[in-house]
């Protein structure tokens, strides 16, 4: 059975949920607008004012429970952690339904979650704020986390009305400064981007029995000439591998051909028991069309589309009279200023051959706090770990 004071943290967290709910049906999602510059600088100022005041009057205001101590942190962290795994199990497309009501698809405008949010944020910061008053009554690394993980969650609330989101697909050679939002709004960005040159790195071609419209599981990976494998009762064996390939109209067999649009194409001898089957297999490409092999039973020999290894985009970026080259990747973003450039997409269509990235720029003016809470994560993690050593080699 829960504590008293346990079931009272269970009847604010039942309250938070009744009102953010209530708000959500009759007002619709949380529009982060309203915390655009200068006002989110106004509001953060006199939201670290009233912690304040709430961290040194907790013992004369009797209401500050809500915000203070150790069951309420944890209500609300366990809180947040059930709402954190609904955002990641469902889908965020804005869906109707029930879910779609209460704003569970739409999460970071659901009432909902930002009043949780709001809550454990102001809870941290309320212990945040008491650990530097009492720095001797406290670990220093315990401190240094707590402020750390409030400067993040201050960070994420205050700063999402100034966070800027656009897609742009840029073609080779042609300058662009032109971007759309996800409302579909168009942005112009204070610097034009000009795609030079995009390369594609893709994993060895790999053959799959095709039988009752599924892909076998199983695979043999295709890397050079005399590649084996067995792919069920078959042996399969590489006769001739070419990694870039073309066939001309009315002709089954594949030539090598350094041509934009060239495909991989491999001959391929089967041998199961005393059948042997052989012939080429391709998986095309947005030019030339992709062919399989018959097996007796009815099924089908056939190479799918290659995986992507990964992609790069090689960009000239101008600012005023300030040229800037960038090689951009997946999870190797570009930055300029408080904007990160990221590479989000292709022209997957044509694949290796393919003259457009898709970059989504993002800006966030509040960055630079993130990333001294995360440096300051980094100072509590090894103050935490000599503490230990230190304690370790005492008890010896």
């Amino acid at each position: 059975m829960l504590s008293k004071d346990y079931k009272k943290t269970v009847v604010r967290c039942a309250c938070l949920l009744l009102a953010g709910t209530a708000l959500q049906l009759f007002t619709g999602g949380v529009d982060a607008s309203f915390l655009e510059y200068p006002w989110g600088i106004v509001l953060s100022v006199n939201y670290l004012y009233l912690l304040v005041l709430v961290s040194f009057n907790k013992d004369k205001w009797r209401w500050t429970d809500f915000f203070t101590g150790r069951r309420t942190y944890i209500a609300s962290l366990a809180a947040m952690l059930v709402l954190t795994l609904i955002f990641g199990l469902v889908r965020q497309d804005g869906r109707g339904g029930v879910m779609g009501a209460l704003g569970f698809t739409q999460m970071k405008s659901s009432w909902v979650f930002n009043l949780f949010l709001l809550h454990f944020a102001t809870v941290v910061g309320v212990q945040a704020i008491d650990n530097l008053r009492n720095l001797k009554r406290h670990k220093l690394y315990v401190s240094i986390m707590h402020l750390a993980f409030f400067a993040i969650l201050f960070a994420g609330i205050f700063g999402s009305g100034d966070k800027i989101r656009v897609r742009l697909n840029a073609v080779q050679g042609t300058p662009i400064n032109i971007g759309t939002t996800s409302d579909g709004e168009k942005v112009e960005l204070p610097f034009t981007i000009r795609l030079k040159d995009f390369s594609l790195e893709e994993y060895p071609p790999q053959i799959h029995i095709f039988a009752n419209d599924n892909l076998s599981k199983e695979f043999v990976a295709i890397s050079e000439k005399n590649s084996k494998g067995v792919l069920g009762k078959w042996h399969i064996e590489c006769v001739k591998y070419l990694e870039m390939a073309g066939r001309k109209p009315g002709e089954i067999a594949y030539i090598p051909m350094n041509h934009v649009g060239a495909t991989t194409a491999v001959y391929i001898k089967a041998t199961a028991a005393n059948e042997t089957i052989e012939g080429w297999i391709s998986c095309g490409s947005y030019i030339f069309s992709g062919s399989t092999l018959a097996l007796p039973d009815g099924n089908r020999l056939v190479m799918p589309r290659r995986e992507v290894k990964k992609y790069l985009s090689e960009t000239e970026v101008i600012s005023g009279d300030e040229k800037m080259a960038f090689n951009i990747a997946v999870n190797s973003p570009a930055t300029i200023g408080a904007w990160k450039i990221y590479q989000s997409g292709y022209d997957s269509a044509r694949g290796r051959w393919g003259t457009t990235s898709v970059f989504e720029f993002v800006k966030d003016c509040w960055w630079p706090v993130t990333r001294v809470a995360m440096w300051l994560i980094l100072v509590a993690g090894i103050l935490s770990l000599l503490e230990n050593s230190i304690k370790n080699k005492n008890k010896k």
